[in-house]
């Protein structure tokens, strides 16, 4: 690990070693210790770069020893904006400018370094890990953290790499690295909130006010205010309404989900809590498309325009929100029929069996070209009622007409490739777990 870069602002915050900051997970921390408005304020700058998505560029200048001036200045740049935009509504001080500035920079680096992780394929469990390791360290190893002379200690960075490996944690040196600056942010959090505190002269009655809102919302300024200085009022607390699947389509990050999945939704993330962008929505085809910061590989679309009848198919999905199972769920199936219910040609139906969560999934052929996308199943009971009898397995998806309609309407750069080889079933399902993501809904 080298040393980091810095500049300006971004650069004294570091050099300073003010306070890092509090992640969006990590936010939950401040419940009972601060008001609402004194958190909006701790995370007015932080929360800004969240939602405007500058979180990946300040990150990526922290921990890149080969950053360029160019890139560090653009990141100065984007700081300053978000602690100007901040101090229009707070009174901050030089000091309380300087613990912002460095929320705002150990924020953004949590956020897309436990992102990072997840895409690159490090499970759930194993970034939890990470943080049981955090719960283990004596005041001792919290203390080297907070000096950046620990990047140069390889002999205290073995140390605790051993324990994240035994935790869980993926022994691989890219993976441990990144975990022990999470630990670093986390442990630093606390001297943060404190610090901070202190600063703004908060009293203990005061700071025990009982607190609310979202664990990540941008800090606008109270519409009642009126002049410079009045806190602004936090948004609303955000809940998990539901769950869906998506998976990439083309390079960019670019996700298809349907658009019942993103339906109401005033937030959407993956399941490692990276945020989502919404691009586009089809209503009538429900279809939608959305773009996250991964570089995950997209999977490829059949050169056909449509399916062909009793052709074998893979279904890739998180069915009732990773219930079954944390991981990716797999079924297998044929088409039944070329078209829908009333002969609806936008749709197909197959036999591979799928639960509420797999909404917005691939369909794959046995090549691993997506033939088409997970939309809803028969309602079997409504079916009873009518005819006497529960269909079995009677499942629709949207047609690749549908599909690349939508897809061009976005210029979306997705590839088409034949289905000549097969592939075994194994791989297929390797092939959809790679490229197929938990979708969050929260309102």
């Amino acid at each position: 690990m080298g040393n980091r870069n810095f500049s300006g602002l971004v650069g004294a915050a570091i050099a300073a070693l003010v306070i890092p900051a509090m992640p969006a997970a990590a936010q939950d921390g401040l419940d009972g210790l601060v008001g609402p408005e004194q958190e909006a304020e701790i995370y007015c700058v932080y929360d800004l770069l969240s939602q405007t998505g500058d979180t990946y560029e300040i990150a990526g200048v922290f921990v890149d020893p080969d950053a360029t001036e160019a890139a560090i200045e653009s990141a100065d740049a984007i700081l300053s904006g978000a602690i100007e935009e901040c101090m229009d509504a707070y009174p901050w001080n030089e000091t309380m400018r300087e613990y912002a500035a460095v929320i705002g920079i150990h924020g953004s680096v949590m956020d897309v370094v436990t992102a990072n992780l997840a895409d690159a394929g490090v499970s759930q469990e194993g970034i939890q890990a990470i943080f049981d390791v955090l719960d283990l360290l004596d005041e001792e190893d919290m203390a080297v953290f907070r000096s950046p002379d620990w990047l140069a200690d390889r002999r205290f960075q073995k140390r605790i790499n051993r324990s994240l490996i035994a935790a869980g944690v993926p022994n691989d040196n890219d993976v441990l690295d990144n975990s022990l600056l999470v630990i670093e942010s986390a442990i630093l959090t606390v001297d943060a909130i404190l610090d901070w505190v202190l600063e703004d002269g908060m009293s203990t009655a005061d700071a025990a006010a009982p607190s609310g809102g979202s664990k990540k919302s941008k800090s606008a300024k109270s519409a009642s205010a009126g002049s410079k200085g009045a806190p602004a009022a936090r948004a609303p607390k955000l809940e998990l309404a539901g769950t869906g699947t998506g998976w990439y389509v083309a390079d960019g990050g670019y996700l298809v989900t349907n658009a019942h999945v993103v339906e109401g939704c005033k937030r959407m993330t993956l399941k490692s809590g990276a945020e989502l962008n919404i691009v586009d929505v089809a209503d009538g085809e429900d279809l939608a498309l959305l773009r996250s910061n991964s570089s995950a590989r997209p999977l490829n679309i059949r050169d056909t325009r449509s399916v062909r009848l009793a052709e074998d198919v893979l279904v890739a999905g998180f069915p009732l929100g990773g219930i079954l199972s944390s991981g990716i769920n797999v079924t297998v199936g044929t088409v039944s029929a070329q078209a829908g219910m009333g002969d609806d040609e936008r749709r197909f139906q197959f036999t591979a069996p799928v639960q509420p969560g797999n909404s917005g999934g691939p369909v794959l052929d046995m090549s691993g070209n997506v033939i088409g996308v997970v939309v809803s199943k028969l309602n079997a009971m409504s079916v009873q009622d009518q005819i006497g009898d529960i269909p079995q397995n009677v499942n629709f998806g949207i047609a690749l007409s549908s599909l690349l309609t939508f897809l061009d309407q976005n210029d979306v750069a997705y590839r088409r490739e034949s289905s000549a080889d097969k592939l075994d079933k194994v791989d297929l399902a390797e092939l959809a777990r790679a490229s197929t993501v938990l979708l969050q809904c929260y309102q």
